[in-house]
């Protein structure tokens, strides 16, 4: 089927199959072709790409990412429509769509898989606003090839991920690369609308986070009222030698310490 994204088709599509947006999912069905279109173009896909969707609904993104990638594969936890998008993406040869649970999906296989055929692998997805943060962290630690991903996200959410305010993803993401505000999306192109605006954002994945790295940034924000010192007795045995080792103030917080810090904590990390 064309045009999946258009109102009046999507409300057709809904209707032949009694369906209704579920709230435990947190669907909401994205009815703007355009607004599909500028998110496809953001993603930067070629013939030369794969693309791991998550959360295709009736396939009105997941038809735009078929017509410009190599291979599309799409995780969908919603069996209710397999029947659908059985229908919506029937022209295209190139998707394949998995009911599972992302979060309980082997990302690391699946793009072991594609990488044998696509050099150029990312991650686009309108994100439900319950599990985003899950589902963005399971693409940061991901130890496999994604070179990027491209997410639609509660405004509000965007716009503290893309400012100075430090929390254990805005440093991961630091780390891996490097993040941006795409685009705001209202409220008014979803059906049934939100109560909030969307935003789309965009995490460029340069390298792999290490276990040691993840383990400082989590342990330095456990409890990001204490000081680094207190926080980091759950991984060192002795944290002041290593923190002056590092030359960080014993006294600091976790939002007040650099990238180069919690690198160097890292490579303590490994010694241990």
């Amino acid at each position: 089927m064309k045009n999946v994204a258009k109102k009046s088709n999507t409300m057709d599509i809904l209707q032949r199959y009694s369906l209704t947006a579920s709230k435990k999912f947190g669907q909401n069905f994205l009815v703007d072709p355009n607004i599909i279109e500028k998110i496809v173009t953001s993603s930067d896909i070629t013939k030369e790409t794969a693309v791991i969707e998550i959360g295709p609904g009736i396939g009105a993104l997941s038809e735009g990412l078929a017509r410009k990638a190599g291979k599309l594969i799409c995780y969908e936890i919603d069996e209710r429509l397999k029947p659908v998008l059985k229908e919506t993406l029937s022209e295209h040869e190139n998707v394949t769509v998995i009911f599972q649970d992302f979060m309980k999906a082997d990302l690391d296989q699946c793009v072991k898989d594609l990488s044998k055929d696509y050099k150029d692998i990312c991650v686009v997805t309108n994100l439900p606003y319950y599990i985003t943060s899950d589902i963005i962290m399971k693409v940061l630690k991901s130890r496999s090839s994604i070179n990027r991903m491209i997410a639609m996200v509660q405004k509000e959410v965007a716009l503290k991920f893309t400012s100075d305010e430090k929390s254990p993803m805005s440093v991961m993401i630091d780390y891996v690369g490097n993040i941006s505000y795409v685009m705001t999306v209202s409220k008014n192109v979803f059906m049934p609308a939100p109560h909030v605006d969307s935003a789309v954002i965009r995490i460029n994945k340069e390298r792999n986070l290490e276990d040691s790295f993840i383990e400082v940034v989590e342990g330095a924000f456990k409890q990001k009222r204490k000081t680094i010192l207190n926080n980091m007795k759950a991984l060192f045995d002795h944290p002041q030698d290593v923190l002056d080792a590092c030359h960080i103030d014993a006294k600091k917080r976790a939002q007040e310490l650099t990238l180069e810090d919690y690198c160097a904590l890292a490579q303590e990390r490994k010694r241990v």
